[in-house]
């Protein structure tokens, strides 16, 4: 067996949980029997290009990991959001993917630096969820059959709505640790106040009813912080999964997520306000996760600790949303 050959195998079953019967899901995917694949694993039969995409495609893994990482060229996959709304369900697709995949391994985590709330939050909220969907469609995506209506008047396609409520049940189940600072929650309320001031709310109580809504989700994060463990937003429910948070003064930069399960890692890099980049490059996400845990050292921790220090941020982050409420409020 070639070492690239080789190489590829190992990397294969580091991408597959224990329980994945690895051969007989490259069998069916290649369309060829199970004893062939083992000839395949074993190297006494080579594994062709045409084999290799569909194998890379399958698993989600780059074509440059035949070859090996290289520390100065990082591929990465991509969204390819357009004009088109099915591009925004592949979008939500691509996120159910891969939180499903990342929560087939026993064990396995989400380091979240958010300079923005945590794209998943929104999902759970539906004054919220409807308005992300209509700013990321409408501002973001530009899709034609919506630039002349106002919030209320658009509707989700129902196959979205169904998608993100598989994705909310993976994102509760998923152990997270995610990184705030005292602007994560800024560019939200940004964009609800230009929406508001634009006149793409055609009643105030829709635009309160999604500050409503942020405020909701920023009393479930303070809960969470509290117990440790995550809640639904909307139902305020416990569950057993694991929750950190640490708060931040310096400036992230960018919403950074390392998507770690047994010894496999990808990086996701958030880019166009909302959609995202991932590399399974070892070196890169080993950089990645050596500059996530420099800002963990640099951080608070205020999960099950630093009741001071997380009740002041939370207090200030309520007193921001309230601001805005007023001024909507009052605006005639």
């Amino acid at each position: 067996m070639s070492k690239t050959q080789e190489n590829f195998i190992e990397l294969l079953k580091r991408n597959t949980p224990s329980q994945t019967h690895l051969a007989a899901e490259i069998a069916d995917l290649l369309g060829v029997s199970v004893d062939s694949v083992y000839r395949r694993m074993r190297g006494e039969t080579a594994i062709t290009l045409s084999e290799s995409i569909l194998i890379c495609n399958h698993f989600g893994i780059s074509l440059e990991s035949l070859a090996g990482d290289s520390s100065s060229t990082v591929n990465f996959q991509i969204n390819k959001l357009s004009n088109d709304p099915s591009t925004f369900k592949d979008y939500l697709l691509g996120l159910l993917e891969g939180i499903q995949k990342a929560n087939r391994f026993d064990q396995r985590k989400m380091i979240y630096a958010a300079e923005d709330l945590p794209v998943f939050y929104h999902f759970f909220l539906p004054n919220l969820a409807r308005f992300k969907s209509v700013y990321w469609t409408k501002s973001i995506m530009n899709l034609p059959e919506v630039q002349l209506q106002k919030v209320e008047d658009i509707q989700s396609p129902k196959e979205w709505k169904e998608i993100v409520g598989e994705i909310g049940k993976e994102f509760l189940n998923l152990p997270s640790i995610e990184i705030w600072n005292e602007d994560t929650l800024k560019s939200t309320l940004q964009q609800i106040k230009f929406y508001w001031e634009a006149g793409f709310f055609s009643e105030k109580p829709t635009a309160l009813d999604v500050i409503e809504d942020v405020n909701q989700l920023i009393l479930c994060v303070q809960r969470q912080a509290e117990i440790g463990k995550k809640l639904h937003p909307a139902k305020m429910q416990a569950t057993s999964t694991d929750y950190q948070l640490y708060i931040s003064d310096l400036m992230i930069g960018n919403n950074t997520v390392s998507l770690q399960s047994n010894e496999t890692k990808s990086t996701y890099i958030g880019y166009n306000t909302f959609n995202y980049m991932i590399t399974k490059n070892q070196q890169f996400n080993k950089n990645v996760e050596l500059w996530l845990n420099n800002f963990i050292s640099k951080s608070t921790l205020v999960s099950l600790v630093a009741e001071k220090q997380r009740n002041q941020f939370f207090k200030k982050q309520r007193q921001t949303i309230e601001e805005l409420h007023q001024f909507i409020l009052n605006d005639d």
